[in-house]
Order: C-alpha cells, then sequence, then structure tokens
C-alpha cells in the first residue's frame, strides 16, 4: 500500500484502538498519546487519500488482517490494559 507513511501509522493505530476499546477517533488517539492536531492531521491526509480509487477498500482489508492477527495472538496472562508509554508502534 503506497500513502502517506506516518499518517497512515497515526490512522491505523486510532483506528486499532476504535476496534478494540470502541468510542470516538479523539478518544482513541488521546489513549494512545496522539495530540489533537496530530490527529487533525491525519484525518485531513488520509480522507483524501481514500478518495484514490482502491485505497478505501485497501485499507480497510489491510486494518482487518491486523485486527485478526493481534485477535489471534494468545493474549497476555494479565488482564490489566497497557498503559500508552509501554505501547509501541513501529515505522
Amino acid at each position: 500500500m503506497n500513502g502517506p507513511a506516518t499518517q497512515l501509522r497515526r490512522d491505523a493505530a486510532i483506528r486499532l484502538v476504535q476496534m478494540t476499546c470502541g468510542g470516538s477517533r479523539a478518544a482513541a488517539a488521546r489513549y494512545i498519546g496522539i495530540t489533537p492536531g496530530a490527529l487533525q492531521s491525519a484525518t485531513v491526509t488520509i480522507r483524501a487519500w481514500q478518495k484514490m480509487p482502491g485505497n478505501a477498500d485497501a485499507y480497510q482489508d489491510a486494518l482487518q488482517r491486523i485486527a485478526e492477527i493481534a485477535t489471534a495472538t494468545k493474549a497476555p496472562s494479565s488482564t490489566r490494559r497497557t498503559a500508552p508509554d509501554e505501547m509501541t508502534v513501529g515505522p
């Protein structure tokens, strides 16, 4: 998938939090430490990018695959949530 890498990573993280925890984009962004400015920038950029043919479907498919992999992975024995400062998002 060829697109704005930084904004795609931010948006994907936000969308995956929404898929697991529910809530708004703003709440998901706050949960993982993304500032309101970065959220707005990612939203505007991603929406424009998704208007190009095939991008929206490819992005949704990729998010769904990531979610399936995450749910298929063995859950940790602890039931506590990982604090946002303990989470990492790769490059």
